[in-house]
């Protein structure tokens, strides 16, 4: 457009603004006010003109006027219009939008922003309030203006014990009461019929939709059986979810099911039974006598004593009379070594070392030795204030609670509670167990990888059929493991609820820790106490 013979040119390979005047005796030079007008006309503003290179114009074509006039063709600037840029995610769920400032030009409009995503064959998920944000912004940063719905995830086979359902329940004692310990046994037996575990069948995912409207489908799951192999029980005839027991007997949970084993009893475990070592419960009328080794998958119940043996139970350990080994100096000084995944229970303990996953409860004392349990520990009847922790070391998860803590004579006792006392060995075991796992993964991905490039030994003996079966067992394993490091991690910062009672008296000598945090008992507490975690400290109530 010309206007007093001025014309301003866009040079659009490079956004260059040029103007060009015709200066003349009979006209008069170019000036500001007419180029704002020419920008105008041309729907460009201000700041499309480089100062420097205005004010060299200007001063041409005024010794272009004084000299009798000539064509004055220089820059004074630059045009560039607003842009934008549009970014597909990889997965195709969302879409990233990133608007550019103009110089001198039009801004982007949310117009311009909705067609470039039509002709990407953007469909699904478009956000036009945040395009209305990052236009009016131009940040120039990114900005999801689109996004797809994930896939619903799918839910794993569930595998649902029914044994806590048939254990007895345990009434209220009368705080009076003597309570004999062989009625305490926790021992479960189940008979031919009854419901041991039930299967929730896989859920399959539900399909998403990406940002293009096409569905995404969620990740393929293995509906799992029961495992193969499973001893004493039986899959329901008129219900494929549901495992009974086929035999009477004590069971336990494996993975994927249930085995029922029968009882084994025996009069004493010495040198003429020789060690135990088998897959179910052992009662045992009389003792477990000093050197001996007992190894079972379910409960151990001792009608006698357990002396300095070795005892190692799947389930709980009841020892009707009590637990003692020799101590420091007499004999060979040999301890008592238990270890239980449940609750021992005894009348005693005495120069013992003791392991268990829940509780551990004790009629009278606990002397000179190390215990630690997954639960409590708690020593006297129920609302008595009898029972004895003294010397040694006992470590709990959750309570101590005992009559009396330590001795008159100041005898060292170490009690902890807050932490889990086996969180060190179980953390070591589930990185170990990972590690196996992830080896067998990488093996059995490498010959999946094989058998889709040789089809014909996938077929041969339903080679690929099972190895598929593997892979899909040993991911349902990684995913147990990562499930117990989760609940490990849960129960290493569990300190809130955790005490440590001496219900009527706490000798000094008696060290305590709760948490991460220690206290020292320097006097007697004749009237007992009960320590707690407030505010990071421990708290005498």
């Amino acid at each position: 457009m010309d206007i007093n013979g001025l014309r301003l040119v866009l040079v659009s390979e490079t956004g260059e603004l040029r103007a060009i005047a015709r200066v003349g005796a009979a006209s008069i030079a170019p000036d500001a006010e007419m180029l704002a007008r020419h920008l105008e006309a041309n729907g460009w503003t201000v700041q499309a003109l480089d100062p420097p290179l205005v004010a060299a114009f200007f001063d041409a074509c005024r010794q272009a006027l004084a000299t009798g006039g000539q064509e004055i063709d220089l820059p004074i600037g630059a045009v560039h219009h607003g842009y934008f840029e549009l970014e597909v995610q990889p997965d195709n769920m969302s879409v990233l939008l990133v608007v550019h400032r103009p110089v001198g030009g039009k801004p982007v409009a949310v117009e311009d922003v909705l067609a470039g995503l039509a002709e990407r064959g953007v469909a699904y998920g478009i956000d036009r309030e945040a395009i209305a944000e990052a236009v009016a912004a131009m940040s120039g940063q990114p900005v999801a203006v689109a996004t797809g719905t994930p896939p619903t995830p799918p839910q794993p086979t569930r595998f649902v014990s029914e044994l806590d359902s048939l254990k007895p329940q345990a009434t209220k004692e009368v705080e009076t009461a003597k309570v004999d310990f062989r009625e305490l046994g926790s021992l479960l037996l189940v008979s031919p019929g009854q419901v041991l575990m039930r299967r929730i069948p896989a859920v399959p995912g539900a399909p998403g939709t990406d940002v293009f409207g096409r569905p995404v489908q969620p990740p393929e799951i293995q509906d799992l059986p029961f495992a193969d192999g499973l001893s004493g029980v039986a899959v329901d005839e008129n219900d494929p979810c549901v495992l009974r027991a086929a035999i009477a007997g004590a069971p336990s949970v494996v993975e994927r099911g249930v085995n029922v084993s029968p009882m084994v009893e025996v009069e004493a475990v010495d040198i003429v039974t020789g060690n135990v070592n088998f897959d179910g419960t052992l009662h045992v009328r009389g003792d477990i006598k000093t050197g001996m080794s007992v190894r079972v998958s379910g409960d151990v119940v001792v009608g006698g004593t357990i002396e300095a043996a070795q005892v190692e139970a799947g389930g709980d350990i009841t020892v009707a009379g009590g637990v003692i080994g020799a101590a420091e100096g007499v004999g060979d000084g040999r301890q008592a070594q238990l270890s239980c995944g449940g609750t021992l229970k005894a009348r005693f303990v005495n120069n013992a070392s003791i392991s268990t996953g829940r509780d551990v409860q004790v009629e009278r004392e606990i002397r000179q030795s190390e215990v630690l349990a997954g639960g409590s520990i708690l020593v006297g009847l129920p609302g008595m204030p009898q029972g004895l922790i003294s010397g040694g070391q006992c470590r709990a998860l959750r309570a101590i609670r005992a009559g009396t803590l330590g001795s008159a004579g100041g005898t060292p006792t170490f009690l902890q509670a807050g932490i889990n006392p086996h969180a060190n060995a179980q953390k070591a075991a589930l990185e170990q167990r990972r590690q196996r796992l992830a080896e067998d993964k990488r093996k059995l991905e490498q010959l999946i990888a094989f058998l889709k490039a040789h089809p014909e030994k996938a077929k041969a003996d339903g080679l690929g059929e099972r190895t598929l079966r593997t892979y899909a067992k040993v991911q349902a394993d990684i995913a147990e493991v990562e499930e117990a490091e989760a609940r490990l991690a849960a129960e290493l910062v569990q300190t809130e609820e955790a005490v440590i009672e001496g219900v009527k008296r706490i000798y000094s000598g008696v060290n305590l820790q709760i948490g991460n945090r220690r206290m020292e008992i320097i006097d007697d507490m004749n009237l007992g106490g009960k320590a707690v975690l407030v505010d990071d400290k421990i708290v005498m109530r």
